[in-house]
């Protein structure tokens, strides 16, 4: 009787039940995509704008480029002569060449002055700027148009190069100046101003919401690096919940392909599931090379894990001119470093010479090999007076084909993270994967409201039982029928 009414087990459910490490991934991909998808989302589409920034530039900024000459361009000293006219009172501190229909740009950086304090070079009582000359190579890879210590691009990218800095939290604080000019015949096409905080420029903007949500750099780039840290850890747990239980038809069909004739629901699933998965490894990729900019830490041990074991050489001091001469500099110096690494380098794409403001402070040079990509780009440093090549040990120093495979990868972090290591054909992939790592948080949490709105199981209806039929006895005549009723 007893085993008669025992209710069958669900084998159905039993079948379904997820493993204990499948559910914590599930649980841990759920909170820490709640946690972190606002940011995610600025991040992903701020990426997806700043990866075209080339490109768009090239479009609507027609004053960047010059019709082509049968002629050489003019030396640099000739450039920062008539420049220097323009903006008085500053001078110099780079000139970039780019090919043969671009613009030249000669950089000014104007410090930021502090209460009771002289700003300007070469002043007296000219304040502190800092322990060091910008470094290329603490950044280690850092995109170059944005700050003291990132990568120089050809264009406006080299704009302070050559001076002391002055930091505040770690970053400089002053106004780039851009003078575009026709390398041809030095006429001055536009000026661009901007700075870090309150710039006008597009891309600026786009740029600081990208590392730091608009907020200021100390507060922001690490509330962005900690998001893209959880980031990676929700891309591992997407891929472990999304890993097929059986690889047959049916089961692949779901993981692989979107049924856009389902409803809503199906669709925004298999949209998060789907795209989730062909985006992944590229997301990887963008993730792990942008936190090198947010954690020293993370830095570090990447390049350990890329070397096989080596620590990165983060070398601190800057190259130094002789400094026994006191010989003060000329200008027409930096001419014959242009023209000797024209010599060597003919197919460069841009050049760009840095303008020391002191006596201690080399020449800077860049050359750029392949354009609107830094990797492949060789660094050199020359004393002012003599010109002999001073060497300095990191990652970005020297010619990037005698670079060691770890340091080339370190070279190649920014091309990687904005995908023009694979040139065009990389940006579109990481504009597009950009543009679904957007998307994820919010497919992702409207499948979590779903469950809480529409998913809570009913609560089980009791069973139905059935009312016992009870006799009623026959009355014996009518009149007993109506008094019943």
């Amino acid at each position: 009787m007893f085993s008669s009414s025992k209710p069958k087990p669900n084998n159905n459910k039993k079948k379904s039940k997820k493993s204990l490490f499948k559910r914590i991934m599930a649980w841990l991909h759920l909170w820490l995509g709640l946690a972190s998808g606002v940011i995610v989302v600025i991040v992903s589409l701020t990426g997806c704008i700043y990866v075209f920034e080339h490109e768009i530039k090239d479009f609507i900024e027609d004053w960047r480029f010059v019709k082509p000459q049968e002629k050489a361009f003019l030396l640099p000293s000739q450039l920062v002569s008539i420049a220097d006219k323009k903006m008085k009172d500053k001078k110099a501190t780079s000139v970039t060449f780019g090919e043969k229909h671009e613009a030249a740009i000669v950089g000014y950086f104007v410090e930021k002055k502090e209460k009771g304090e002289k700003g300007g070079r070469g002043e007296k009582g000219e304040h502190k700027r800092g322990e060091r000359k910008k470094d290329f190579a603490k950044n280690e890879g850092e995109k170059a148009k944005s700050d003291a210590k990132s990568q120089v691009k050809p264009g406006e990218k080299g704009k302070g190069k050559g001076k002391d800095e002055k930091r505040k939290g770690g970053r400089r604080s002053g106004t780039f100046i851009s003078v575009y000019m026709n390398p041809y015949t030095g006429e001055i096409l536009n000026v661009k101003t901007f700075s870090r905080g309150d710039s006008p420029d597009f891309f600026r903007w786009i740029l600081n919401g990208h590392r730091a949500l608009w907020l200021p750099y100390d507060i922001g780039r690490p509330i962005v690096g900690v998001a893209v840290l959880i980031f990676v850890v929700l891309l591992i747990s997407g891929i472990v919940l999304w890993w097929p239980t059986k690889w047959i038809k049916s089961i692949i069909d779901k993981s692989f392909k979107i049924k856009w004739d389902a409803s809503f629901k199906r669709v925004n699933y298999d949209m998060h599931n789907v795209f989730g998965f062909y985006s992944c490894i590229f997301l990887f990729f963008i993730a792990v090379t942008g936190l090198v900019w947010s954690f020293g830490w993370w830095s570090k041990s990447l390049y350990w894990v890329t070397s096989g074991g080596k620590p990165l050489t983060e070398n601190r001091e800057s190259p130094k001119s002789d400094t026994t001469n006191v010989v003060a500099f000329n200008i027409t110096t930096a001419d014959k470093v242009l023209l000797n690494l024209r010599k060597e380098n003919p197919q460069a794409s841009g050049i760009l010479i840095s303008i020391p403001g002191k006596p201690a402070d080399p020449i800077g040079a860049f050359v750029y090999k392949q354009k609107n990509t830094y990797y492949n780009m060789d660094r050199y440093s020359y004393d002012q007076q003599s010109l002999k090549e001073i060497s300095i040990k990191t990652p970005f120093s020297g010619k990037y084909v005698e670079a060691n495979i770890p340091d080339k990868i370190r070279r190649m972090n920014y091309d990687i993270h904005v995908g023009s290591v694979l040139g065009l054909t990389g940006k579109i992939i990481a504009f597009f994967a950009s543009l679904i790592s957007a998307t994820l948080p919010i497919t992702g949490f409207i499948i979590w409201w779903g469950k809480q709105k529409w998913g809570k199981k009913k609560p089980a209806a009791k069973p139905k039982v059935a009312a016992k039929a009870i006799p009623v006895p026959k009355l014996k005549n009518t009149a007993e029928q109506e008094v019943t009723a």
